[in-house]
C-alpha cells in the first residue's frame, strides 16, 4: 500500500494540468504582463505588481513629458491586469 503523502511524478503533472486548465484563457496575458506564469498565487501577483509599479510609476517620470505619458500607459496596464487577476481569485469568475 502506498502512503498518500507520497506523490508520483504523474500525479504532480495531472495536478499542474488541472490547475492551469482552470485558469481562463483571458487571464494568460494578464499574468504575462506581470511577468508571471499563469496560475501564480495572488500574493505573488501582488508583489510583482508592486515591483513593476515601483519601476514604472508616473511620478518617477514627471520631468519628461514623453516618459510621463508612456509610464502612465504602462502603469494603467499593470494595474488593470492585477485587478482582473484579483477579481478572478476572489470571486472565482471574471467580471462581466
Amino acid at each position: 500500500m502506498i502512503n498518500s503523502k507520497f506523490r508520483t511524478r504523474e500525479s504532480v503533472n495531472v495536478n499542474i494540468k488541472t490547475k492551469r486548465s482552470a485558469i481562463p484563457q483571458e487571464l494568460y496575458k494578464d499574468f504575462y504582463r506581470l511577468g508571471l506564469t499563469p496560475g501564480a498565487s495572488l500574493s505573488l501577483c501582488k508583489s510583482a505588481q508592486r515591483n513593476l509599479m515601483k519601476k514604472h510609476h508616473p511620478d518617477k517620470h514627471a520631468k519628461n513629458c514623453y516618459s510621463l505619458v508612456t509610464a502612465t500607459k504602462i502603469a494603467s496596464t499593470i494595474n488593470e491586469a492585477f485587478q482582473r487577476i484579483e477579481i478572478w481569485y476572489t470571486k472565482g469568475k471574471l467580471d462581466d
